[in-house]
């Protein structure tokens, strides 16, 4: 049999760079909501799709998946400086490449429409993403000093947030069977409970 176990993954130089350069790129930006250094998502990411199953250039992905959205990071440096495969799925994960942005809806009924045609080395990493954010929401509504005002962090009303993530987890499971979607549809049904 080939192949590594769980146990026997290992992360080298090229996940080093990978987690210096996102950290770089992040600096300065924080969380919507909680304050939280920016990174702590990208990070959580990363240990989602390392928990799950994906392989270091899933794990780099998850480091850098929101560098071009969020940082104006081109697809052609990250594919430079971490190869073509990781540049692939960072540029799958990105809901948005022009500026000024689309319009918010437009922006993710297409990226929806994308994800659901997307190999599943790319719904490794969306997911965690989502699932990730999911579980963020959840906790922050859970604050008494947040609880349903955490919807007004977003560009869209509570409904199209959901409608967003219920739409995602439906494309992201489409031909994709996976542990880590699983758990995504279970935030996604806590979300839409009022």
């Amino acid at each position: 049999m080939s192949g590594t176990t769980p146990t026997e993954r290992r992360y080298g130089p090229r996940f080093d760079a990978a987690l210096a350069f996102s950290s770089a790129a992040h600096r300065g930006q924080v969380r919507k909501g909680s304050g939280a250094p920016y990174i702590t998502h990208p990070l959580a990411v990363t240990a989602l799709v390392g928990q799950f199953g994906g392989d270091e250039d899933q794990a780099i992905a998850a480091l850098l998946h929101d560098v071009v959205e969020d940082c104006g990071v081109a697809g052609a440096e990250l594919e430079r400086r971490f190869g073509e495969r990781v540049a692939r799925i960072v540029l799958a994960c990105t809901d948005a490449f022009e500026r000024p942005k689309p319009p918010w809806r437009e922006r993710k009924e297409s990226h929806v429409a994308r994800m659901r045609i997307a190999p599943g080395e790319v719904k490794l990493v969306a997911t965690a993403d989502k699932l990730h954010n999911a579980l963020s929401i959840l906790h922050d509504r859970r604050r008494k000093s947040v609880g349903e005002a955490v919807w007004d962090r977003f560009t869209a009303d509570k409904h199209q947030t959901r409608w967003y993530y219920a739409a995602m987890c439906d494309a992201l499971g489409h031909q994709w069977d996976h542990e880590l979607h699983a758990e995504l549809v279970v935030a996604v049904a806590e979300l839409h409970e009022d």
